[in-house]
């Protein structure tokens, strides 16, 4: 058995391109969030892991709606209503020569705080 040469080339671009998307990998959470928005709503900062990460660019809102069924108020077995799930996306970092992540929030009805759903590394995670 022979040894054969190694394309170191196309090794490297293997290697690059698994840490490109390693460092673009959504990290999931569910931690609470502490969350401060600017009086027109949009998110201003947010405290996180003994860090303010402050708001970068331009945050995207959305909103999703589902049934929920509170159990034994009737004799049919409940009765239903929406509930309206509110989320944020924004990036944010610490500070100008901090790395910048991407950052996924929501409120449930159902909770009283923020909750911190996922976070990407743009720069790195």
């Amino acid at each position: 058995m022979t040894a054969q040469p190694v394309d170191r080339a196309h090794t490297t671009t293997t290697e690059q391109e698994a840490q490109d998307s390693a460092a673009s990998a959504w990290h999931v959470l569910d931690e609470v969030a502490d969350v401060r928005f600017l009086p027109s709503g949009l998110p201003l900062a947010l405290r996180w892991r003994g860090c303010l990460w402050q708001v970068i660019g331009a945050p995207v809102s959305w909103s999703s709606s589902s049934s929920w069924w509170e159990p034994s108020t009737t004799p049919l077995g409940g009765t239903g209503s929406m509930l309206t799930t509110r989320f944020w996306r924004f990036q944010a970092q610490t500070g100008p020569a901090s790395p910048v992540l991407e950052f996924d929030m929501s409120a449930d009805p159902r909770w009283q705080d923020w909750r911190l759903r996922r976070v990407a590394g743009v720069d790195g995670f």
